[in-house]
């Protein structure tokens, strides 16, 4: 079995850095430990769940942290057409703060899933050919 490459801030950090992306974000802020949960658990063939884009501005406007863990793992994903506020004025992901610091799942530990593998048995597995 393949082992595991982690994510590390480090890539994380230059992967933003050095790619350009087709949509854009309204998000002020993400969290990196939930881009890295989500990143591990589609490199072992879990999928999410399609992302909504608001296609007429090119930008995610549900699945951010999905979206990055997706391109991260080279996962193809979906794109359900959505619409978004025209007050909406997206930016570039490399425009974003990144909170390495705070896993904002961790707050809600009694009632919030993600962050044990139990919860996996409900989302689709792909396999890779």
């Amino acid at each position: 079995m393949q082992e595991l490459e982690e994510l590390t801030r480090d890539r994380f950090e230059e992967f933003i850095a050095q790619n350009s992306f087709k949509y854009r974000t309204v998000q002020v802020k993400l969290c990196f430990q939930i881009i890295k949960r989500m990143y591990k658990r589609c490199t072992l063939g879990y999928y999410f769940g399609d992302i909504k884009v608001c296609k007429s501005k090119e930008m995610v406007v549900e699945g951010n942290h999905r979206y990055l863990a997706y391109l991260l793992a080279g996962i193809e994903f979906e794109v359900i057409d959505w619409t978004s506020s025209y007050s909406d004025n997206p930016i570039q992901y490399n425009g974003i703060k990144v909170d390495f610091d705070e896993d904002w799942d961790e707050f809600q530990k009694e009632t919030r899933m993600f962050l044990t593998d139990d919860f996996l048995k409900d989302f689709e597995r792909r396999t890779t050919q």
